[in-house]
């Protein structure tokens, strides 16, 4: 039976184990895609698991355990496939490492906890199959991981299941649950934040009108003002290489969008109404005199909005340029119609092929809208009106 001072002993790996939470619940509250968030997280999931083999537990004499599967499994249940592979492979990397007469059980352990984990998120997709019961049986079923002790030799699995098992096993009973339902309720506190944070009229990001708010403000200006208040529509398809949104994803995008915004202030009618569609292209509705001066030429508006360009960590920086399109409109009616149209035609936006040798070229494409929360939200946003508007993505 455990007493007090053995109780000490799981304070340090269990809370070692709360800094998934932590972090899990930061991660989520970010802007970035879904994959990139199970990137990272995989990677802390997998620091906390090399960190818990370092932290060995000896609640009796003789009997040594770590809390390394705990982690693994919690991958395997909430991060999905990304994040379970890089927990595993970092994991498994220190326990090789480490040797030993018992390290292919070890492996073969952690591969049966992840095991676990990812056929429990398979069964349990809907939040509410996420509840007490579930959460107790992912926690029953990690002692699976103990099958993998068939590996050692007779007499050194006999004694585990004698002396090691039985506490282990506990442990996992008591701690997995706990962890998955603080970790379940992350996600849900998560979803609700960005639930209401979706209801806002601008993009926390860019600072640019979401869609439905720029069609309602664009519609209500062509009905209630003069006439050619509203006489067209400007698409602007920002362009840049692909393997920046594989590196820095929805961040790039708010920050491209809100330079070119920056680009264009003072120079159209209505650039203080600059909204974004479904597809992350941006809108500006133009007057009926500028629609005229646009359709002979947009030359001059791109080489204004080409002066946006993106400064990487590394301190290399290349210039960004757009594709622009111009509408025609008569009336609200069909100002709604092209509006539908461009989100119709954007909800799949294009991007590049593989990045170029010169960093500095530019490469046709567009950015993909910024559907998830940004990497680094605390980024200086600030964004001066100069020649060149620069994108800082590395502060």
């Amino acid at each position: 039976m455990l007493l007090g001072n053995n109780l000490v002993e799981f304070a340090a790996p269990i809370g070692l184990l709360c800094i998934l939470i932590v972090g899990f619940g930061e991660v989520r509250r970010l802007l970035i895609s879904q994959a990139q968030a199970q990137y990272i997280m995989g990677t802390i999931f997998g620091a906390i698991a090399v960190l818990e083999m370092e932290m060995p537990i000896s609640p009796f004499e003789g009997v040594i355990i770590d809390l390394r599967n705990v982690p693994i499994v919690l991958a395997g249940a909430f991060l999905g496939w990304r994040g379970l592979a890089i927990c595993l492979a970092m994991a498994m990397v220190t326990r090789l490492h480490i040797g030993g007469i018992g390290a292919t059980a070890g492996i073969f352990g952690m591969l049966i906890a992840g095991y676990v984990g990812a056929i429990w998120a398979e069964v349990t997709k809907s939040p509410s199959n996420r509840g007490f019961w579930p959460l107790l049986a992912l926690g029953a079923l990690t002692p699976l991981s103990f099958l993998a002790v068939l590996f050692l030799p007779m007499e050194i699995a006999f004694w585990f299941f004698k002396h090691a098992a039985p506490i282990t096993g506990a442990i996992y009973l008591t701690v997995v649950p706990l962890m998955g339902a603080f970790l379940q309720r992350e996600i849900l506190r998560t979803e609700a934040e960005h639930y209401m944070r979706s209801g806002a009229s601008t993009c926390p990001g860019s600072g640019l009108l979401r869609p439905a708010s720029f069609m309602r403000e664009t519609v209500q200006l062509s009905v209630s003002g003069a006439k050619g208040t509203v006489g067209g529509l400007l698409v602007i398809s920002p362009v840049c290489p692909k393997w920046v949104m594989t590196f820095w994803g929805a961040v790039a995008t708010n920050r491209v969008n809100s330079a070119m915004a920056t680009a264009l202030a003072g120079k159209l009618t209505h650039c203080d109404r600059i909204g974004l569609s479904h597809g992350g292209l941006l809108l500006v509705p133009l007057t009926s005199t500028e629609v005229l001066e646009l359709e002979n030429s947009t030359e001059q508006l791109g080489q204004l909005l080409s002066k946006a360009e993106l400064r990487l960590a590394t301190k290399a920086k290349f210039r960004l340029r757009a594709d622009l399109k111009v509408s025609a409109v008569s009336d609200a009616t069909e100002l709604c119609e092209i509006l539908q149209m461009v989100d119709e035609t954007s909800a799949a936006p294009r991007l590049t092929a593989d990045p170029p040798e010169d960093m500095n070229k530019t490469v046709k494409g567009c950015l993909p809208a910024a559907k998830q929360q940004p990497l680094f939200a605390k980024l200086e946003a600030t964004l001066a009106s100069t020649r060149s508007v620069t994108v800082h993505l590395n502060d």
